[in-house]
């Protein structure tokens, strides 16, 4: 056998390795640069699973307290992100017709506990001093602070912990306290020290019971499948949030997600229209109340003369305690107001097909669908002097009643009615809608005392 040896110039070898080293490395280059760009050009929503991997991008799951902006900011609705302030009075003479800003209440009598339940609520007392709330305590007489301390309550007046008082001079609600956030875990201790938050296996906790509504205390379990999920991206020194995700998971530990159902629809007409400052207004009724305790968001969308639902002009997002609100006995109250976060496009006057989608912890979403006449248009009229007369009937009637025959929640429940009853009938200008609604609370508050 023949042994043939290759007698090859050592340069050409050299020559021909270093332009093959040097392709290698182009090519290297190349892909890394693609890599950087595909990632860098994805959407934020966008799981990125391949690059992820290869880049060794990990994320967390957890809940986060965000801002009506901050939430409302990349869904597509009406002045979506906008803090717009507005200095005008709606009808109910409350300063409500801004965009995404916080909602301030003065009064001591409503609001303060079912705005616990979702939502991050700020008391601002009369020294300078704040308090966040986590939750109440069953009978409404401490509040569970989100730093983990107490604070006593009674009708405005607060208890430190040292036995000094003070007293609320008002309270805001600025936002969604537990919504689903992914956030990238290079950038976890950086978000926790600007964010509240519950991670996995920690406690959701809200409100109180009280009739229908329903107290809860839950364990925290957000995956990439968690209903309403929103991607976190750091931007400068803050974070952006991606639109909610619709997906299967409850974001509840060792809890399948809940549909809503046995809920009545009751589109109000006439003068049933306008009482918070609405323009519309729906009420879900019966098998409302855990729903209404850990409602989170509500859409509404309106498809104008398309009975099929499918052109949509345009979408609404809602702050809870000037849209929205849930009752102990009268169900999920939701209205739209004439306001900087909703305005009806041009050639429309509100009439016509509507959506209302409610997204609540543990949830599906909810979706209510109705059809809207110029009989369910506020027309905002005045009170008569009938209509004044017969809330001063109510209000002497509750007044008469003895507070050592009932029961103190019994009794405390007539006195907030009571309370909001005399403070609309001072009012020079009262809307016939606002009056007879509270007809209907103080009766309620009346009706439901019990003896002691």
């Amino acid at each position: 056998m023949a042994t043939i040896f290759c007698h090859c110039d050592k340069r050409s070898i050299f020559m021909r390795t270093k332009k093959f080293l040097s392709l290698l490395l182009s090519a290297a280059m190349a892909f890394s640069l693609l890599t950087a760009t595909a990632f860098a050009a994805a959407p934020a929503e966008e799981e990125n699973g391949f690059f992820d991997f290869l880049l060794g991008k990990k994320y967390t799951y957890l809940y986060a307290a965000l801002t009506w902006d901050e939430y409302w900011a990349n869904e597509k609705v009406y002045a979506a992100g906008s803090t717009a302030a507005s200095a005008q009075l709606d009808s109910h003479e409350e300063l409500d017709l801004g965009a995404f800003d916080a909602v301030s209440r003065a009064t001591v009598n409503h609001g303060l506990h079912r705005g616990s339940f979702q939502s991050t609520a700020v008391i601002y007392a009369k020294d300078g001093s704040t308090y966040t709330v986590s939750h109440w305590s069953d009978d409404g007489k401490t509040i569970y602070l989100a730093d983990g301390t107490t604070v006593g309550w009674n009708r405005g007046t607060i208890t430190k912990a040292d036995g000094s008082t003070v007293q609320m001079d008002h309270y805001e609600v600025l936002g969604t306290k537990y919504v689903p956030v992914r956030v990238a875990t290079s950038d976890l201790a950086d978000f926790c020290s600007k964010y509240t938050v519950v991670e996995n296996g920690g406690q959701l906790v809200g409100g109180y019971s009280e009739k229908n509504l329903t107290a809860y205390t839950l364990t925290a379990a957000v995956d990439k499948n968690t209903n309403g999920l929103k991607y976190a991206t750091k931007s400068g020194d803050g974070y952006t949030f991606s639109a909610a995700h619709t997906g299967t998971g409850s974001g509840v530990a060792e809890a399948a997600q809940k549909a809503a159902d046995g809920l009545t629809v009751n589109l109000r007409s006439g003068s049933d229209v306008g009482s918070f400052g609405e323009f519309i207004r729906v009420d879900l009724n019966g098998n409302y109340g855990e729903l209404g305790s850990r409602m989170q968001s509500v859409v509404w969308t309106y498809y104008g003369n398309d009975s099929t639902y499918t052109h949509a002009k345009a979408s609404y997002g809602t702050k809870f305690a000037a849209d929205n609100w849930m009752h102990k006995s009268m169900g999920i109250q939701l209205g739209l107001s004439d306001s900087a976060r909703c305005q009806l496009p041009e050639g429309t006057d509100g009439t016509g097909y509507w959506t209302i989608t409610i997204r609540a912890l543990g949830y599906a979403d909810t979706v209510v669908k109705f059809q809207t006449t110029a009989e369910n248009l506020a027309k905002h009229e005045l009170a008569s002097d009938a209509d004044r007369a017969a809330l001063q009937a109510v209000v002497a009637t509750a007044q008469s009643k003895a507070k050592a025959a009932y029961t103190a929640d019994s009794y405390a429940n007539l006195e907030t009615e009571l309370a909001e009853s005399v403070e609309l009938l001072s009012r020079e200008t009262l809307y016939k809608a606002a009056a007879l609604e509270q007809v209907t609370h103080l009766t309620d508050a009346v009706q439901n005392l019990k003896a002691a």
